[in-house]
This record gives structure tokens, C-alpha cells and sequence, in this order.
């Protein structure tokens, strides 16, 4: 199984919003992930790859613009034969051998100027002939572009572009299909929703190889933490040969600001004492003690763990239920309530994994240096 998702993420150079953003990404249980707008530069590689705990791969921007990067899961080892990013910090792509089959991932982030456009899709047909598997690959990103007019609902007119017209011509050189539109043609769903314009938009898709997409097991649009684009989504149905196994469970000194925490601890506290009081032997009572203790304060985080998922879970729901009636509204500034619920619990999700953020720190292998 190998497992792809894409969000546009609007700059992760705050580090609370980059641990929030990893949190996020790695609660995906994807294999390869593709980030938009980075805001990297050449100095933050080494950094960003310890707090993320695996492989990156750059194309850097500005401080303030661009940047592309693919991210490895830290618990599967691809093989990745081949690296490739340009200057401009709009493309960036691996070939990996995924159970002894070549396959290469591209990660765009198009240009919104008309006279960049040109360049770019130049640049990448020239990535794809020469830099990539081209019976096995696969295209995505923020393209910047609809494809066809059910893509885009409110705002300006729809009209086909030149950089469309471009789009759709690189897609037939290399034989490239829209896997979303293709699985759903029907379906009204978009990756950018704007209240201000009036405006939603597919601008996120993904195009892959035909002769790949028969391992499609699923694709799609869901909501993301990220400010305002969805998390677009591929998975291909390869066998996973090397399952990950159980991992440990690591004590999180966060817990101890958890006031149900620490009351349960006072309170067990005296029963624990009480137990253990007749054992002469004092260095056996402790580590008697700690025991007791540590398998309380197992239990609790685990419940803890429990009842935060079955929240996210909740709100994850939700979510998709607003969105769905979102985007198959027909006007935007009628529908006022949905889209403050719908914000609210993007909302209380990004709250959620800026905690997840802060908890990660202490769970890390590597040391979090500011």
C-alpha cells in the first residue's frame, strides 16, 4: 500500500505551525507527502528534517513565497534512486522503488501569472522526459488552474486558459489523467473554498500515469488544518511487504499540566502507600510504587488518547458533512452559518494538532533546538 497526500500549507517557517502541520501530516499514516508554498530556504533543510524525523526533498523559495517539498514517512525505507528540484521552488520530484517497481513523484506548486505559466509548464515537460519514469508517474500539487468548467463555481465567469490549454496538452503527451475527475465525474468537489470571492475552486488535483491507474485503491478531497486550501489525496493498492510492528509507549511530561492527571495521582497515591507499607524491604516497595504509578499513568494516557481521537474523529465528520453541502451550494453569501460552523471546526482541529505539536517535542528521537 503506498498512500499520497497533498496540502498547501501557506508557509511553515513558524516552527509551532511546522510541528502542527507534521503532527498533522503524520496522523495522515501516509507513505509520501507533498507540501506547497514552504517558505524554505537552503539553511532550514537539516532542521526541518530532524523535527519532521525522516527525509525531505527540497525546492526552495523565498521567506515569504513558494517552496515545494516531498516528505518520506520515517517508518518505511524507500529506496529513492533519484532527486530532482529546480531553482525556482515550484518543482520538486523522487523516483523510489516501491516493491521492485520504479516510480516517480512530482510535486508542483504552478505559478498564478500568466507570463510565468508558459515557463513552467515548459519546465516541467522537460522534468518529465528527462527526469522521470515516464510509464510510472505521478503529477500533483497546486496547479493554479481548473480543468473544466465544473470545477470552479461563483467568482468571474469560467473560460478556459492558455495555461489549460497547455495543461491538457502535456496530460495527452504523456499520457497523464485527472484521477479525481475520472473516478467521479459527477461529483461537485473542490480543494479551495473562498467566502470573500464567492468563489470555490478545484485548483489541488493530481495526475497520474494510466498505466498506474489500476492501482488506484482511492483518491479525493478532505479537509485539512492548512489555512486555505483541502488536503487532496491518492492511494495505490501495492501489497505492503514490510509492516510496521507495535512501537513503545514513551511517558509525556505534558500530561503532568493535566489537572484530571494529577488528582488521580494524589489520590492513588496514599491507597499505593497503604499497600506496600508492611514490605521490609524499602527498595522493593519503591520500585513497587513506581510501578503502580507508571501503570496508571499508561492507562490514563491511553484513554486520554482514546477520547482526543474519538474527538477528532467527530469533528473530521463534521466536517466532511459541511463541506459536502459547501460545495454543492450555489452561492456562497447565503449560507453564512455552515461556513462559521465549518471554520470552527477547522478551527478547534488546528487547535488539536498545535497541541499534537508540542507534545511531539518530547517524543522525538532528535534534540528540538530553537
Amino acid at each position: 500500500m503506498c498512500k499520497a497526500i497533498s496540502p498547501n500549507v501557506r508557509g511553515i517557517r513558524d516552527q509551532a505551525k511546522r510541528r502542527s502541520i507534521f503532527s498533522y501530516l503524520k496522523d495522515q499514516k501516509a507513505s509520501i507527502y507533498f507540501l506547497q508554498e514552504t517558505y524554505s530556504q537552503l539553511k532550514d533543510e537539516t532542521f526541518w528534517q530532524n523535527e519532521w524525523g525522516g527525509k525531505m526533498y527540497f525546492s526552495h523559495g523565498s521567506r515569504h513565497s513558494k517552496g515545494t517539498c516531498i516528505l518520506i514517512d520515517p517508518s518505511i525505507s524507500y529506496n529513492v534512486q533519484y532527486s530532482y528540484s529546480n531553482n525556482s521552488g515550484r518543482i520538486v520530484l523522487i523516483t523510489v522503488n516501491i516493491n521492485g517497481q520504479k516510480v516517480s513523484f512530482c510535486n508542483i506548486y504552478a505559478p498564478n501569472n500568466p507570463s510565468e505559466q508558459l515557463e513552467f509548464i515548459q519546465e516541467l515537460n522537460n522534468c518529465i522526459i528527462d527526469k522521470s519514469k515516464l510509464t510510472n508517474h505521478i503529477v500533483e500539487g497546486d496547479w493554479n488552474c481548473t480543468l473544466t468548467k465544473k470545477d470552479k463555481k461563483g467568482g468571474t465567469l469560467w473560460k478556459p486558459t492558455q495555461f489549460r490549454h497547455l495543461l491538457l496538452m502535456t496530460m495527452e503527451i504523456f499520457d497523464l489523467i485527472d484521477i479525481q475527475r475520472a473516478r467521479y465525474p459527477n461529483l461537485n468537489t473542490y480543494s479551495y473554498v473562498s467566502k470573500a470571492l464567492n468563489v470555490k475552486s478545484r485548483l489541488d488535483f493530481i495526475l497520474i500515469a494510466k498505466n498506474l491507474s489500476k492501482h488506484v485503491k482511492s483518491t479525493g478531497i478532505r479537509a485539512s488544518i492548512a489555512p486555505d486550501h483541502k488536503t487532496v489525496h491518492l492511494c495505490l493498492s501495492w501489497p505492503n511487504n514490510s509492516p510496521r510492528g507495535p512501537g513503545f509507549w514513551k511517558f509525556n511530561s505534558t500530561i503532568l499540566k493535566d489537572e484530571n492527571y494529577t488528582g488521580e495521582i494524589w489520590e492513588l497515591i496514599p491507597r499505593i502507600l497503604e499497600k506496600y507499607e508492611s514490605l521490609k524491604d524499602k527498595r522493593l516497595a519503591w520500585e513497587l510504587i513506581k510501578m503502580e504509578i507508571c501503570d496508571h499513568t499508561v492507562s490514563f494516557a491511553k484513554r486520554k488518547a482514546r477520547d482526543a481521537f474519538q474527538r477528532e474523529s467527530e469533528i473530521s465528520k463534521q466536517l466532511e458533512e459541511l463541506d459536502y453541502k459547501i460545495c454543492n451550494s450555489d452561492n456562497l453569501s447565503n449560507i453564512d452559518d455552515i461556513l462559521n460552523e465549518y471554520e470552527s471546526f477547522k478551527i478547534e482541529m488546528r487547535t488539536i494538532y498545535e497541541e499534537k505539536g508540542r507534545a511531539a517535542i518530547f517524543r522525538s528521537r532528535c534534540r528540538w533546538v530553537e
